[in-house]
């Protein structure tokens, strides 16, 4: 019981700091473009954030094993809500800029937030508590960019600048999810693990040649990277594609990413569980990949709009079965005084890969069009559901 009211306050905290999180991201490129950027600069300040990430989420996730998750978690939160306030303050391109750089920083907590629901799950059922994560991402992402549209209309209507009220609201979510943590949130791991190098995990030449030492935990991270650098240019992909193609206006592109995100949502909230516990980790990775190449290859040829959601199905069962059922498979081949950095350096690839994605596929895009940017996309998949394959042929902890 004490387990199961940890990881539902464990959710709060990170679906209401997400909620902050998708109330920013959507209008980060159009609040660029009013302080002069250029088309670069647009691009420095969306993808900063990731950057942000790649450094510090190992950097957390080292931490954590050594002073313990909840103060790890409660500094970044604290970092985020900081981040947030500034934004919805800033006047300049260089305010907005560092306000991506310290909420990124704050928001690379997920590596932590997952090594928390390691320790507090059965090998079993970490594939259901890693879709925790998850279903806070989707629904954060669900809820976020309408409140900050509808908060930004009635600032601009009464003569405010358009970011005030959706960064004060990004900044009071963050904030009510730090109190949540603060008074509920207790300690999964008791403190004590030594930090072994004063290095960045990411720069670790240790921790590189453990991953390179385990050849399951290497396909894990390769599956992870390729998987999440197809996933995040497909969201440039289906974009550029929905408006062309199809005239989407940004309402209907709205619905389209809402109806995968509800998908998503209730695989990894309700059913990645059962899943995993019925077929293995490892089975739902190649099913998951194998479901994102489909889609991919599918995605050029379609020129009706209730296709394109077919496509989109297919999508959303990727993405809903490959990220929890990886990360918690990185859970099962770590050392327990190892996890949050093993955890650290997957969610720094996975953020390297969510930055490197959308530039690789809209270049992608701009020379072969849709069918340069989805095969493309459909190559990096079909790579990791070969991955996938070779992971059934080497063992993993308590399964099967």
């Amino acid at each position: 019981m004490l387990r199961r009211t940890s990881l539902l306050v464990l959710f709060l905290t990170v679906f209401i700091d997400l909620i902050g999180f998708g109330m920013v991201i959507p209008f980060l490129s159009f609040y660029a473009r009013e302080y002069g950027a250029t088309g670069a600069a647009v691009g420095a300040v969306v993808g900063i954030y990731s950057i942000m990430q790649f450094f510090f989420a190992p950097v957390w996730g080292r931490w954590s094993d050594h002073i313990g998750r909840r103060p790890v978690i409660l500094i970044s939160v604290t970092t985020s809500c900081v981040g947030y306030l500034l934004f919805a303050f800033s006047r300049s391109y260089r305010m907005l800029f560092l306000s991506r750089v310290i909420a990124g920083a704050g928001g690379a907590n997920i590596g932590t937030a997952q090594a928390y629901i390691a320790d507090s799950t059965t090998p079993e059922n970490r594939a259901k508590g890693m879709g925790l994560i998850g279903a806070a991402f989707g629904m954060g992402f669900i809820l976020g960019p309408p409140l900050a549209g509808m908060l930004a209309y009635v600032g601009t209507s009464h003569g405010l600048a358009g970011n005030l009220l959706p960064g004060l609201m990004a900044s009071g979510t963050s904030f009510v999810a730090l109190v949540i943590a603060l008074v509920a949130l207790g300690e999964s791991k008791a403190p004590g693990a030594p930090v072994r190098s004063a290095i960045p995990p990411q720069f670790d030449k240790r921790i590189w040649s453990e991953v390179g030492h385990q050849k399951i935990l290497a396909l894990i991270i390769a599956t992870l990277f390729l998987t999440l650098l197809s996933v995040a240019g497909m969201e440039v992909s289906v974009t550029l594609h929905a408006r062309d193609r199809f005239h989407f206006t940004p309402k209907q592109l709205a619905w389209f990413f809402l109806f995968m995100g509800v998908i998503v949502a209730m695989i990894q909230g309700g059913l990645i569980g059962r899943m995993a516990r019925a077929f293995g980790e490892r089975t739902l990775v190649a099913i998951g990949t194998a479901s994102f190449t489909i889609g991919l290859v599918l995605a050029p040829g379609i020129y009706r709009v209730p296709l394109l959601y077919v496509v989109a199905f297919f999508f959303a069962i990727g993405q809903g079965l490959c990220y929890p059922s990886l990360t918690s498979m990185v859970t099962r081949v770590t050392r327990p005084e190892e996890t949050g950095s093993m955890l650290g350096i997957a969610a720094a690839v996975g953020s390297l890969a969510r930055f490197l994605g959308p530039i690789v596929m809209g270049s992608l895009y701009d020379m072969a069009k849709a069918q340069g940017a989805f095969f493309g996309g459909a190559v990096l998949t079909a790579a990791g559901f070969c991955l996938a394959l070779a992971m059934r042929r080497l063992p993993l902890p308590a399964e099967g």
